[in-house]
């Protein structure tokens, strides 16, 4: 059986961005990704380096659940795909952070990446995406 990193892919969409993710099933026509993330390379100003970026395909805060993956179907005919890639370690590790739930002592989630207020929020308020 294949390990959770051996199954990751590394494709490009149909407006050419680079997508990886956690490839679930393909078929001929068809390739099933759970949660896909696109990689966006900015220049940083500081440094004159290039900083990677993970985003998701579909943001956790959308879903009622925020701890259930996402699963994607991709028309085959309709992507670029790579041989296959053995990313390196602090890209997948940077993926898989993204995707792990942290449980604090008072059973809230934290998703990586949501930024973080210093005062706990009373529970059962919900969380809010939009302005008013």
């Amino acid at each position: 059986m294949a390990t959770k990193q051996e199954n990751m892919i590394v494709f490009f969409d149909t407006i050419g961005r680079t997508i990886i993710g956690e490839k679930v099933e393909e078929t001929k026509d068809k390739l099933r990704i759970k949660n896909p993330v696109i990689v966006h390379i900015v220049p940083n100003q500081q440094t004159g380096q290039m900083a990677l970026q993970l985003f998701p395909a579909f943001f956790k805060e959308f879903q009622a659940d925020k701890t259930e993956d996402t699963v994607w179907t991709y028309l085959k005919g309709q992507i670029t795909l790579s041989d296959p890639i053995n990313l390196d370690f602090r890209l997948y590790s940077q993926y898989e952070n993204m995707f792990s739930n942290i449980v604090i002592p008072d059973q809230q989630i934290i998703t990586p990446g949501q930024p973080q207020d210093s005062s706990p929020a009373p529970a059962g308020e919900p969380v809010k995406l939009f302005d008013d």
